[in-house]
């Protein structure tokens, strides 16, 4: 009977040994390598900032109140959009102005012609004085006539440029029209405001400053605001500290031609100052492990941790302080995983 029993059960225990087997073998396969994709940089040399935060509202540098130097009808030109140097913004017309030109340019013809008459009678006066056959009291008369003539010139030719330039009124620079105070084709009143002319591609920022000021350049700075950087110059420090803001008010023109920004709005912002070159790394490369900082170095083909003293980020660029040489070739992704994989010896990079 033992022997019969033992012959039944063979099969069932072989086959149990065949499955432990075989489940092992599966284990080991699944823990026998572990593969991790990485990727590598070379610490390349960039130029880095320290940043000081702030926060302020953008105004116009040049500001102008279009007043309405003359009564009339008032029509705008080129209401949107940008407004270059010497187009049109807007012109008066109406029965008033077209009366008013017609004076100006008739007194503009009487003050031509009488000046053509003394410098003739000027110049026949001179050939007199110069033979002696005009005494001299007598030509410095004809010679103040002349000049009376010529100022009177002047003034008529101004008055009607003027008039002109106030009822065709071209833009001085560069900006946009804001805030308007009279409907298109509607009368103006003489010193009524038309509305606000803006330069658009040089604007300040007007910010408090709670730094030392010292720290800051005294001619070319550069901010940040959003994702833009912009090159600027501080044209008035405020010596004291103003009670409103526990600041130094500074202003600070900024060169934006791309019309990034907007006059009126509040934005917050970072001084780029203490410039300087320092070899840089990705940001993923560098591991922390307590309060140290580590990289993982390529060196005579092994990756190596190295230990390097971390400044700021900037662009996904971390500034390497000690530590690291220019050209260095170190990992990014999987840095982490291999650092912490194992630290005992090196690991053999495949060739």
């Amino acid at each position: 009977m033992t022997k019969r029993f033992f012959i039944k059960i063979l099969p069932i225990g072989f086959i149990l040994l065949l499955f432990l087997v075989s489940c092992g073998h599966k284990e080991s396969k699944v823990h026998e390598k572990v593969h991790v994709k990485t990727e590598t940089a070379t610490a390349t040399v960039k130029t880095f900032y320290e940043r000081i935060n702030g926060f302020g509202t953008i105004q116009a540098v040049k500001t102008l109140d279009l007043e309405a130097k003359f009564g009339g009808i008032v029509h705008f030109k080129n209401m949107q959009g940008h407004i270059k140097k010497g187009m049109v913004i807007y012109t008066i017309n109406g029965p008033e102005i077209d009366l008013k030109r017609e004076k100006l340019e008739k007194a503009l013809t009487t003050a031509q012609t009488q000046y053509l008459y003394y410098k003739q009678f000027y110049e026949a006066k001179k050939k007199l004085a110069e033979k002696s056959f005009l005494s001299r009291i007598e030509f410095e008369k004809v010679t103040s006539d002349l000049q009376k003539a010529q100022n009177n010139l002047n003034n008529a030719q101004y008055e009607l440029n003027y008039f002109l330039t106030m009822t065709r009124y071209k833009a001085p620079f560069s900006g946009y029209l804001d805030n308007l105070q009279v409907p298109q084709g509607e009368d103006a009143a003489v010193g009524q405001l038309l509305g606000t002319f803006q330069d658009d591609d040089h604007v300040k920022l007007v910010a408090p400053f709670y730094g030392n000021i010292n720290r800051l350049p005294h001619n070319k700075i550069k901010l940040q605001i959003g994702q833009n950087t912009f090159e600027g110059k501080i044209i008035y420090k405020e010596k004291a500290v103003n009670p409103s803001t526990g600041g130094h008010t500074l202003w600070i023109t900024l060169q934006d031609s791309l019309h990034l920004l907007k006059c009126g709005n509040y934005v917050s912002f970072s001084f780029l100052v203490n410039r300087h070159k320092a070899v840089s790394v990705p940001q993923t490369a560098v591991i922390r492990q307590n309060n140290h900082f580590y990289v993982m170095g390529l060196v005579d083909h092994h990756y190596q941790k190295i230990s390097v003293i971390p400044g700021p980020t900037q662009n996904g660029q971390t500034e390497i302080k000690k530590g690291l040489k220019n050209g260095m070739v170190v990992l990014t992704e999987g840095a982490f995983e291999v650092f912490y994989g194992n630290l005992s010896r090196t690991m053999k990079v495949d060739d």
